[in-house]
């Protein structure tokens, strides 16, 4: 009896928390309603474009922040802090955007 008791005073607080934050004060809203307008997010900060914390991360690393993406500033910080210079270099460097170029694959079937 006391968890049928339980259960229901349970249900009646939430049912009456869901039922304000579907009013129009928005207090104790846990996600936007759906009829909300959402702007498209930002493509972000890839090369040449900065943003506040890719900007922060290259003053931190002393490096120029439209030089890199932020991907290479998260994999140079990592390395940095792992003691791994070689793999630092290899990314300050822009070794990593060296093209590979790879020999043509011979085709086989009807193709050849």
């Amino acid at each position: 009896m006391k968890t049928l008791i339980t259960t229901s005073v349970i249900a009646l607080a939430l049912s009456t928390s869901f039922a304000a934050a579907s009013s129009s004060d928005a207090l104790g809203v846990i996600a936007p309603s759906m009829d909300a307008t959402i702007s498209a997010p930002s493509e972000g900060a890839g090369l040449g474009q900065t943003s506040q914390g890719k900007s922060q991360l290259a003053a931190q690393l002393g490096l120029n922040a439209t030089d890199y993406t932020a991907a290479e500033l998260i994999r140079i910080q990592r390395a940095l802090e792992n003691n791994n210079i070689t793999e630092a270099n290899y990314v300050i460097n822009h070794t990593n955007r060296v093209p590979v170029h790879v020999a043509p694959q011979p085709v086989l079937g009807s193709q050849a």
